[in-house]
């Protein structure tokens, strides 16, 4: 209490008085401009108490600001800087404001990537479909605001009342602020070192960064992309072919696939029903999901010798061939992760994205809202239609995978001898896959009507506590064999098969072979009646010249042999 009151002596000097009197303007402003983001941040994870860390270590932080700036002794120069960080910070404040009434979310590297590549057009129906007039009433309100507080209205005529007392507020306010900082220097160590902290200006700046980084990456990539499709036979008549392109789904932990809880009823019907071919022993040919990206859609597999994208990709062979192509994501829009499905993405005729984001930017978008978006394309189709349709699925956080409503399972239906925690995170997770059974079938209803075959098949799997590990989530270095073993699915419409009775056939006589991932495009491309010069008889599952004898490595193990039977670590 004495430093406090010994260094609110020094603040009750005349000319710390001024500081206040001032500077009270810019004070507000730059803590309010700084603090809005934050706040509603934190306010909507419900961490309250770093709420308020936050808002008195900013605004210490705010006040040594304006003591530095009172100690410049050019006029000129201090006014130029006060003004620049006053008004840079309105502006950031501004635009993050914006972003959270549209899309929910603080600005970052997936809304300035979407800036950055938009043209004149996209620019006018952007501004046609967000800024109308409200938003131009909502920003002369916020311009007059910040003029009022740079203009240091509030101080001359208010602050004299609270005079006698500057200097015991001033060395509070300072001291708090600086314990407060103390206080969360273990919480933001991390995001100190990684340079996201976030406060805008920072944030901004670091995800303009990582904005223009994706974009050229995404450029060198694009143009190093095959764009030879060499098909030697095209004698595709299939209307739809939809693959829905899961993520992160363990099949051990879904009840089609022998899990004992009943998360899958959509689908296990279906398969009651013999309209589902369920097949037993697929794995993906890595547990990540951009590098399984590199091979689902291409011809690259675990033989091969050269860089990935020098093999000619599915969506530009199906394009070639006269399908109408739709790329429909729940997915981040740009990012490191992002960026091999952005690829993909813009080859299509159509590609569109629930939200704009990247690949470090969290989302809470569920994978329902591709509904509409399903429907829309659906309604305007062409002749042949190729579908992706690119899921959230069983990504963690799991919790923020699926609605309140479809938490039909907590931590008491977990039949297994586990701590408590882990067995919220299952719950959490068997819910997940719950919400993907909605999900899927969904989309299945949706071409009942139509000449279409669907695929499912995520593009890895996922541990959670397996083995009694302590481990939940995937990592591409030394997969165990939940991160790989995934549910492969399809099912056909009625018109499909009156139309190709042999084709549903030989799918369904199929579901006990083995098969790794990485193939997957010889087997689409066979059921669709494409053949290319890379196109391999012996690598599609439903062929009768398939190979079910081929090694399937994953990082130079042997999947069979090696990884299949090991326990998670």
């Amino acid at each position: 209490m004495n430093i406090i009151k010994k260094f609110a002596a020094i603040l009750q000097q005349p000319a710390w008085h001024n500081v206040l009197k001032n500077n009270m303007g810019f004070i507000i402003g730059l803590f309010l401009f700084n603090y809005f983001s934050i706040a509603r941040s934190l306010w909507q994870i419900q961490e309250y108490k770093l709420m308020l860390l936050d808002g008195l270590f900013l605004l210490a932080v705010t006040l040594i600001i304006s003591i530095i700036l009172t100690a410049i002794p050019s006029g000129i120069i201090r006014k130029i800087l006060s003004n620049s960080i006053f008004y840079i910070c309105a502006l950031l404040c501004l635009a993050e404001f914006f972003s959270f009434y549209n899309y929910n979310a603080p600005v970052g590297a997936g809304i300035i990537t979407a800036l950055l590549e938009t043209n004149s057009e996209e620019a006018s129906e952007f501004f046609q479909m967000y800024i109308g007039w409200h938003w131009l009433i909502y920003t002369f309100i916020f311009a007059l605001f910040t003029f009022i507080l740079q203009k240091n209205f509030l101080a001359k005529t208010h602050l004299k009342i609270y005079q006698p007392r500057l200097g015991y507020i001033m060395g509070c306010i300072i001291v708090l602020g600086i314990l407060s900082g103390v206080c969360l220097v273990n919480n933001y160590k991390p995001f100190i070192k990684s340079n996201d902290l976030d406060i805008p200006i920072v944030r901004v700046y670091a995800s303009a960064q990582t904005a223009v980084a994706n974009m050229k990456s995404y450029g060198e990539l694009n143009n190093k992309m095959a764009a030879s499709k060499d098909i030697t036979a095209n004698n595709s008549t299939i209307p739809n072919i939809v693959f829905i392109l899961g993520e992160a789904t363990n099949r051990n932990h879904m009840h089609l696939y022998g899990y004992p809880l009943p998360n899958t009823p959509n689908l296990d019907n279906l398969n009651k029903n013999q309209q589902l071919a369920v097949f037993k022993d697929c794995i993906s040919p890595h547990s990540t999901t951009v590098a399984v990206l590199r091979d689902l859609f291409t011809f690259c597999d675990a033989e091969s010798q050269k860089p990935w994208y020098q093999y000619n990709n599915l969506i530009d062979i199906m394009q070639q061939a006269g399908y109408k192509t739709y790329w429909l994501s729940n997915q981040e829009s740009s990012g490191i992760w992002g960026n091999v499905a952005l690829l993909y993405a813009n080859r299509s005729t159509v590609h569109q994205f629930t939200s704009v984001r990247d690949s470090h930017e969290a989302s809470n978008t569920l994978d329902g809202a591709l509904f509409p978006i399903v429907d829309k394309a659906i309604a305007n189709h062409a002749v042949k239609n190729f579908y992706v349709i690119h899921l959230m699925g069983g990504h963690s956080l799991y919790y923020k995978r699926f609605p309140y409503i479809f938490s039909k399972f907590s931590k008491n239906d977990i039949p297994r001898n586990v701590s408590d925690e882990k067995k919220v995170v299952l719950a959490q997770y068997t819910n997940a896959l719950y919400y993907n059974d909605y999900i899927v079938s969904g989309i299945i209803d949706k071409f009942k009507q139509q000449n279409a075959i669907i695929i499912y098949l995520p593009d890895h799997g996922e541990t959670v506590y397996d083995d009694n590990s302590n481990f939940a989530g995937h990592v591409e270095e030394n997969p165990n064999h939940y991160m790989l073993e995934v549910p492969m699915i399809m099912w056909a419409s009625d018109k499909f098969k009156q139309a190709y009775p042999a084709k549903w056939l030989a799918i369904k006589n199929a579901v006990q072979r083995p098969y790794m991932t990485d193939d997957m495009i010889h087997t689409v491309l066979d059921i669709a009646d494409i053949k290319t010069t890379e196109y391999k008889p012996a690598k599609s599952i439903i062929n009768p010249l398939f190979n079910a004898t081929r090694p399937r490595m994953v990082q130079g193990k042997n999947y069979d042999t090696q990884i299949r039977f090991a326990p998670a670590q």
